[in-house]
């Protein structure tokens, strides 16, 4: 007579020990293959002669009527050329480096940065894929808390002018009134510094000046990502407050496109940042008879050295609204419905998904607003790069 086999049954996985063990996985692979740095990679930054090591290869950009033909290198690799004017040829002349992950960790406020792509990377995607019994219900708050503290040590990163400050009280008094949220309208605020970073890059980097230099130059695709950003996030923000969304999960959508295009803008906007030195360094070679070197030097050393904090600027409003967003949709599901002696959270549930929301609409809102009045304040000649 057969005998049955029987195999014992494994235990499952216990759920919160899967959402870790997935959110570990995504962390350590991101970090691993430098995805934060990747996202900068080959970026060029600018640095003056006697900040550069001897054997690291770089770009020479001269002004015009600079003697080229003469040295080593004449215009690809450093060397140095004799200017024709009467002044320091080292300081009329800069050295261009690509960006890669040993260079940037080198600088400040790396870790910021590297802290505000990864915490999203890892803890989001399993928030999101996996069941909901193994998906927790907090995770995307790690993200957003983090992203929201660093908005608020990175967004005063070079100091700001008072009237910089005072457009960001304006802008948090204006969000809360309206949201009558002082948790939406404390979100939005932050957006504002880092939203006239952004009209400043965009300027620049569309060429509205019409500087005609090769270097302040953005490719196609790249100017066409500045322009759907902008546009895309005006939109969203426009059609919500005419009442032509449909539904929240239209609005959601809207919202996540927004924020992806912000995201994938960021990058050129960093480049325009850098850029900017470089512009800035040109004006005060030409601006009188006597160059202003020293100006043109610190504002190089400068835009150097707080990449990282402008980088953790640029990104965090829009991994901030993905945060939101996430936790918004996660809250969704039936976590503690059914749950004996849980009962009580889901009403605290539905609170946190509505404020969610709420928050990611005033944070795309205030973003495209002080956006496009930034420009319209270039465009009139109201404000200037200096």
């Amino acid at each position: 007579m057969a005998v049955p086999l029987s195999f014992p049954i494994p235990n499952p996985i216990p759920p919160p020990l899967l959402h870790a063990a997935a959110a570990l996985a995504l962390a350590a692979f991101a970090h691993f293959l430098h995805l934060p740095s990747l996202f900068l990679y080959a970026l060029h930054t600018y640095i003056h002669p006697d900040a550069v090591p001897s054997n690291t290869p770089r770009a020479v950009l001269r002004p015009p009527g600079s003697d080229a033909g003469q040295g080593k290198g004449s215009s690809k690799r450093g060397g140095g050329a004799a200017a024709k004017d009467a002044f320091d040829a080292n300081s009329a002349q800069l050295y261009r480096l690509r960006l890669s992950h040993t260079t940037l960790a080198t600088r400040p406020h790396f870790g910021a940065y590297h802290a505000a792509f990864l915490l999203p990377l890892a803890l989001l995607p399993p928030a999101l894929l996996l069941p909901p019994l193994a998906a927790s219900p907090l995770a995307p708050l790690v993200p957003a808390a983090y992203l929201f503290v660093a908005l608020l040590r990175h967004v005063v990163v070079p100091s700001p002018r008072p009237a910089q400050l005072a457009a960001a009280l304006g802008a948090l008094l204006v969000a809360t009134l309206l949201s009558s949220s002082p948790f939406a309208g404390a979100l939005a605020s932050l957006a504002a510094l880092p939203a006239a970073r952004f009209a400043r890059a965009f300027w620049l980097g569309t060429d509205q000046p019409r500087t005609g230099l090769a270097v302040l130059a953005s490719s196609a695709p790249a100017r066409l990502i500045l322009y759907l950003a902008v546009l895309v996030s005006s939109v969203a923000s426009i059609l919500r407050c005419c009442g032509f969304v449909g539904g929240a999960e239209q609005e959601v959508r809207l919202l996540a496109a927004a924020a992806g295009l912000q995201l994938l803008a960021a990058r050129p906007a960093v480049q325009m940042y850098l850029n900017e030195a470089v512009f800035c360094w040109y004006q005060r070679l030409h601006v009188s008879r006597t160059p202003d070197t020293e100006y043109g030097r610190a504002k190089v050393f400068l835009h150097n050295h707080h990449l990282c904090a402008v980088a953790t600027q640029l990104v965090a409003p829009p991994l901030l609204v993905l945060s939101l967003l996430a936790l918004w949709r996660v809250q969704g599901k039936d976590f503690f419905g059914g749950v004996k002696g849980l009962d009580w959270l889901v009403g605290w549930s539905v609170s946190m998904k509505e404020a969610a929301l709420l928050a990611a609409r005033w944070v795309v809102a205030v973003w495209s607003t002080v956006t496009v009045i930034t420009l319209v304040c270039y465009k009139r000649g109201w404000l200037f790069v200096l």
